[in-house]
């Protein structure tokens, strides 16, 4: 029995009342008996007020307080509480957290009384229902013989089981005192339950009715900073031991109920409007999570120990993922978090084209090759606006593109460029090769290979001079402009300023690239064409790209991340930077 005590925390006189003065009820607002009703039908808990009734006059359950109508015209009970105006001093308010103890319990419905329960009650409620909940096996009943046996021997077996659950007081209170001890710290700590781990909601309640006007005075900053954890230790007399073994209990509690508890990482960065919209066990099992992250950061608070989260409290975890030294940074946890699940939106390739024409050509050729959108499979399609954003309009301009690739590939995000043989775009790609990560000092980069340039451009290459003159006819509607004429072009040292000339003297019009490779496109694409498919050096550079990201997974955790940077896959690797 002694070391039961050192265990279970205990159940102080007229808890309830304390948690009223002490104005503990604007961040977790109390419910009226109505509400609360209503609260536990979502939770999956089917209650009525005549059965919250009855299993308060047996001892089991009971509110935080009770009032009734007060024999004189008086204003409303104010909380804070005004001077001279405590209801519990003048008999309309008592403390009903030793419920049937030394008051009648009012009949349900009646309107001089109302009752105010807690919403960290409920796994103590649940509790109390199941065991005074039969469930009946009538196949017991229908079997041959079963004719014989006593339904009312069996009944009385459960009557003595179920009576002897609420035999032990110490053992039924601690329950109860682990909802109100929530209760009494919610107004510094339950914003940290209500919150996606990024923003949290501090706004404390107003709430009036037939009996209660609740108007809290400051913010909860100021409660936060006018803080005591020592008095509320004092109050329930605490102890590391104690407080920790009130903290495993509802978190196991919460475990064993949750239907998303394997996904407790992940849910836990849902919105919290999104997490109201649960329904049944899953509601329930984050509103009992919330009392056991309140109970945590008191710990914190006290003891200055962080206790394991909820959800990680049983069995033994050799290996966290992520690790735990990176989850005070929110964001990095996120991340990995999502990438466990396949949720992470990052791009895993991102593909550098020149301009928009390039772009538009590559999502024609993924939606009829490889059936799907490159954002399918992870690729975005980044548009540089020309070679020279790429390469700078002087040789010593490479280190902007370096920096914005070394970035991605911190990051997890291969690049691969595609540019035109233009400018300094071959130097560009010799560059690489000696273009050391100012992340990873032992790697380059980028690998020189994920680097493509055309030997001409991005038309000349995948295009012949047929299917360039046939497209620039089809879109001028003029006549005079052949395979000769694409061939001077091709010649040229800026071949595609050369062909847009040539459009504009031929059809005394703009050239639209992005119709230009449309056209292009559906020749490469249609069955009468006379180059087969898998020839098209397009075609082999997004196979290539789409094989880069199916062999790109995303991190769990720190070390596979740091494991993947030190690869050759990013980049190449070299020896200890001098």
């Amino acid at each position: 029995m002694k070391n039961l005590e050192e265990l279970l925390i205990a159940l102080p006189e007229n808890a309830g009342r304390a948690i009223v003065e002490d104005g503990a009820v604007f961040t977790a607002p109390l419910l009226n008996q109505c509400h609360f009703v209503r609260y536990c039908a979502d939770r999956g808990i089917r209650v009525t007020a005549e059965r919250l009734a009855l299993l308060e006059r047996l001892g089991r359950f009971g509110p935080i307080f009770r009032v009734r109508l007060p024999d004189e015209d008086v204003p409303h009970f104010r909380i804070p509480i005004r001077s001279k105006n405590n209801w519990f001093d003048r008999g309309w308010a008592w403390d009903t957290t030793y419920p049937g103890k030394s008051y009648d319990v009012p009949k349900p419905g009646s309107e001089e009384h109302e009752a105010y329960y807690s919403i960290f009650q409920l796994e103590d409620l649940q509790g109390q229902i199941q065991q005074v909940t039969m469930t009946v096996e009538l196949d017991w009943h229908l079997e041959p013989g079963s004719e014989k046996r006593d339904w009312n021997e069996r009944a009385e077996e459960w009557l003595k089981w179920a009576a002897r659950q609420s035999q032990d007081r110490r053992t039924k209170e601690y329950r109860r005192a682990i909802g109100l001890l929530c209760q009494f710290v919610s107004e510094r700590y339950y914003p940290y339950a209500q919150s996606d781990q990024r923003r949290m909601e501090t706004g404390r309640s107003s709430y009036s009715d037939a009996w209660l006007t609740l108007i809290p005075e400051g913010e909860w900053e100021d409660v936060a900073r006018k803080w005591d954890p020592g008095a509320v230790a004092k109050l329930f007399d605490l102890t590391p031991k104690r407080l920790r073994h009130a903290y495993e209990a509802i978190a196991v509690a919460q475990e064993f109920i949750d239907p998303l508890a394997n996904w407790h990482q992940l849910i836990q960065f849902a919105a919290i409007e999104q997490r109201r919209r649960l329904k049944g066990d899953a509601l329930l099992a984050d509103n009992i999570r919330a009392g056991a992250i309140v109970l945590r950061k008191l710990y914190e608070d006290l003891y200055g120990e962080k206790l394991p989260v909820p959800n990680e409290v049983t069995g033994q975890i050799f290996t966290h993922i992520p690790e735990l030294e990176i989850r005070a940074d929110t964001r990095v946890y996120l991340e990995y978090v999502a990438n466990r699940y396949h949720l992470n939106s990052q791009p895993i390739v991102a593909l550098f084209v020149e301009g928009p024409s390039e772009k538009r050509a590559i999502e024609l050729i993924f939606d009829t090759c490889f059936v799907a959108h490159p954002g399918t499979y992870g690729i975005e399609i980044v548009v540089l606006g020309g070679v020279d954003v790429a390469t700078g309009a002087k040789e010593d301009r490479f280190r902007a593109i370096f920096r914005l690739i070394d970035y991605l590939h911190h990051h997890q995000t291969i690049t691969y460029l595609m540019l035109d043989n233009e400018r300094f775009a071959r130097k560009l790609k010799a560059e690489a090769r000696e273009a050391l990560s100012i992340h990873h000092s032992r790697r380059t980069v980028v690998r020189p290979d994920r680097i493509k340039l055309w030997q001409r451009s991005f038309e000349f290459d995948n295009f012949t001079d047929a299917e360039l003159a046939r497209a620039l006819r089809q879109l001028s509607g003029v006549t005079n402009c052949t395979s000769a004429d694409i061939r001077a072009c091709r010649t040229d040292s800026q071949p595609g300023a050369a062909l847009k000339r040539l459009y504009r003297q031929r059809a005394n019009a703009k050239l639209d690239k992005i119709a230009l490779v449309e056209t292009l496109v559906r020749m490469m694409l249609a069955s009468d064409s006379r180059t087969k498919l898998k020839s098209r050096p397009i075609i082999k550079v997004l196979e290539k790209v789409s094989l880069i990201a199916s062999r790109n997974p995303l991190p769990w955790t720190r070390e596979g991340w740091e494991t993947n940077q030190m690869s050759n896959y990013i980049g190449t690797r070299r020896g200890r930077r001098r």
